[in-house]
């Protein structure tokens, strides 16, 4: 994940319309609320396809997915209106989100029509057709646009309450970029992308690299420059805890109970790490003790070193082949059947293979944020003219 390319900018002066200001924050809300719904819809309609559930259009998990398409519409829309309307917006940087969310609502916009299209020509297909990749691109664009624009337009609102409101929406922001970067990753990393006429699953233990090395430096980078971004002790765990839950609704709940044997310690390691990290870059005898850059890089090892149980279940398919798991030979209800006691039977295995890489990628992502991505200080509400947000040094 990069919050920015390309040359560094700074951060500009309140825009001189500032009815403007309260119309992009309140876009953003609604932009952030969309691009929620719409990962949360689909990683539960993906699961509905794993339990092999009669597939038609009017299904919950489509409901929710589709609400979360029409928010981010409705943000796309104000957006190009107020970039329209607005010659001195153009030129400022809120103005690069409002451009992100107008471009990944209309991929995504163009994927649902060319997904109905695909099926009606090719029949079923798997997970990394072309729709569906170009569905999950537009959603990481509109992921990232609202994350950078609600840290950007946080420093032009005087508002002490507006400013709660901000901190507060980057807490689902954060995690639907989360939840959305792990399923970029999944797309490339599961098995599941043979369909009737196109087998797109890569080679298994390519796959297993994959998620090896980017689900624990994507969660590192994303859980320090949250903690960073919302700035308070309990940001990092909250927005870690809103992703577990989001996987435990989406991915656990519509299993029939099957996946749920394993729940409450599954959710105590998964969160666990991220408290622990919190500790470290909150607490200031900590802080002081280590200094900031060992806490970020502890912090980051920390939330990464656990990144296969944070994943659970899905990630456990993609070590399926590789590590010859009976699930690897079944499909549907049988496999998710099969799929906890395959996790718990190969977990000894798979954390001694992948605690010291996580380990290193946490700590590379680590060092990235540390380096490269710095947030505005406030002080009484207004920005230190040496600081940027979300940049580049």
């Amino acid at each position: 994940m990069r919050p920015v390319r390309g040359k560094i900018m700074v951060l500009d002066g309140i825009f001189s319309k500032k009815h403007d200001m309260a119309i992009i924050m309140t876009m953003m809300i609604i932009a952030t609320c969309g691009s929620f719904m719409q990962i949360v819809g689909t990683s539960w309609d993906v699961t509905s396809h794993i339990m092999q559930e009669p597939e038609t259009f009017f299904t919950p998990s489509h409901a929710v997915l589709y609400a979360g398409v029409g928010l981010l519409t409705v943000a796309a829309g104000t957006s190009v209106i107020l970039l329209i309307s607005n010659n001195e917006l153009r030129g400022r940087s809120v103005a690069t989100p409002l451009k992100l969310i107008i471009i990944g609502s209309t991929v995504c916009l163009v994927a649902g029509p060319s997904d109905f299209l695909w099926h009606e020509t090719f029949g079923v297909d798997g997970l990394l057709s072309p729709p569906h990749l170009a569905l999950i691109t537009g959603m990481l664009i509109n992921a990232v646009a609202t994350v950078v624009g609600l840290v950007r337009i946080a420093v032009h609102i005087t508002s002490s309450s507006r400013q709660r409101l901000i901190k507060a929406a980057m807490v689902p922001a954060f995690a639907a970029l989360w939840f959305t970067t792990t399923w970029y990753v999944y797309m490339f990393s599961l098995p599941f992308s043979d369909g009737e006429n196109f087998q797109f699953n890569l080679n298994p233990n390519i796959a297993s690299l994959i998620a090896i090395i980017t689900l624990p430096l994507l969660s590192s980078i994303i859980f320090l420059t949250a903690s960073k971004s919302i700035g308070r002790f309990g940001a990092g765990t909250i927005v870690s805890a809103l992703v577990v839950g989001i996987n435990i609704f989406a991915n656990i709940v519509p299993s029939q109970g099957m996946l749920i044997s394993i729940l409450p310690w599954y959710s105590i390691i998964a969160i666990l790490p991220a408290l622990i990290a919190d500790i470290i870059l909150n607490n200031p005898a900590i802080k002081s003790k280590l200094g900031l850059r060992t806490s970020e890089l502890i912090a980051g090892i920390l939330v990464s070193s656990v990144f296969y149980i944070f994943n659970y279940p899905m990630l456990t398919w993609a070590f399926a082949i590789p590590l010859d798991m009976p699930i690897a030979n079944l499909q549907g209800m049988q496999a998710v059947t099969n799929l906890t006691s395959n996790f718990l039977s190969t977990l000894p295995v798979m954390l001694s293979i992948t605690l010291v890489p996580a380990a290193l990628m946490g700590l590379l992502g680590a060092l990235f944020v540390s380096k490269k991505i710095t947030i505005p200080t406030f002080q009484n509400q207004q920005l230190r003219p040496s600081e940027f947000i979300l940049q580049e040094k």
